[in-house]
């Protein structure tokens, strides 16, 4: 019998879901997924979940202003001080959200060569699609 590698190919992700969510439900994704790595499968993904057990931290986590945030990004990755001139906020506060959704998995930043300037940030989504699902 040939064996398999496990992997896990955070590039394959189609897209990031946000749900609410039992504690029961993420112990059984795990499950699943270790189950798969015993075995020394493939773990076939096309999502990564976050799942919040209270749908109040979820909406507190994606707030008006992080939504906002999320869709200016989409339409065009950029530094934190260009979006924040973009979506007329703050450049600490969306500093602050970047890095909130950077912890999360829901952005990622990397350096770019800046003609002239040096070197900036940019900020871009991990995935072109966020799926919200919440059960009250």
């Amino acid at each position: 019998m040939k064996k398999r590698k496990t992997k896990i190919a955070t590039s394959d992700i189609k897209f990031v879901k946000v749900k609410t969510g039992t504690v029961e439900d993420f112990f059984s994704t795990v499950k699943n997924v270790m189950r798969s790595a015993d075995e020394r499968t493939t773990v076939e993904s096309s999502c990564a979940t976050l799942i919040f057990t209270d749908p109040t931290e979820m909406l507190h986590f994606l707030s008006a202003a992080k939504i906002k945030l999320i869709k200016s990004i989409r339409n065009h990755p950029d530094t934190v001080t260009n979006i924040a001139k973009i979506i007329k906020r703050d450049r600490s506060s969306v500093n602050r959200d970047v890095l909130e959704l950077k912890k999360f998995g829901l952005v990622k930043i990397h350096e770019e060569i800046n003609p002239g300037h040096g070197r900036h940030k940019i900020v871009e989504l991990t995935s072109p699609l966020l799926k919200l699902e919440a059960i009250i």
